[in-house]
């Protein structure tokens, strides 16, 4: 069975508002019942990741065969102590495929392209054309995965 694959990619420090939420849900949803999405990658870096899985959780009630997968560039020290909680959250945690000799300062944009790379679409939040989540987007209108931005930045 061929899985589809949606990752997300956004801005750590986000205000969250229902409308973004509503968007992202809404998306989400169209994504599972149009075009058979299965499988929902997300990171653990900030305020959109965060406001991605809550959707994608609260999708799980209703599509109970979705998967909400955590994708990591390296195990952190609240990973380690806080496995059982990631484990309640996330359906599994999958370590990004990258060299180790990836300087970790570099590890996080490694991971998003990783994402991008095994994806079908990527759900964005993008306001600005600098940082990881700019360079998430303009990575992925590259490789040619559909794109679905909620932020004003088109890089």
């Amino acid at each position: 069975m061929n899985n589809k694959i949606c990752c997300f990619a956004g801005h750590s420090g986000i205000i969250e508002t229902e409308n973004l939420k509503l968007k992202v849900y809404e998306k989400c949803e169209e994504l599972i019942t149009d075009c058979g999405v299965t499988i929902f990658w997300v990171g653990h870096y900030g305020d959109f990741d965060r406001l991605a899985a809550n959707c994608v959780r609260e999708l799980k009630e209703k599509y109970p065969n979705i998967r909400l997968e955590l994708i990591l560039p390296y195990v952190t020290k609240s990973i380690s102590r806080c496995k059982e909680i990631f484990y309640h959250n996330f359906d599994c945690m999958i370590m990004a495929g990258m060299n180790e000799k990836i300087p970790k300062r570099y590890r996080i944009i490694k991971c998003n392209q990783y994402m991008v790379n095994n994806s079908s679409y990527l759900i964005a939040y993008v306001n600005y054309s600098f940082g990881g989540a700019a360079m998430t987007l303009e990575y992925a209108r590259k490789k040619e995965i559909t794109v679905f931005n909620f932020g004003n930045c088109n890089p």
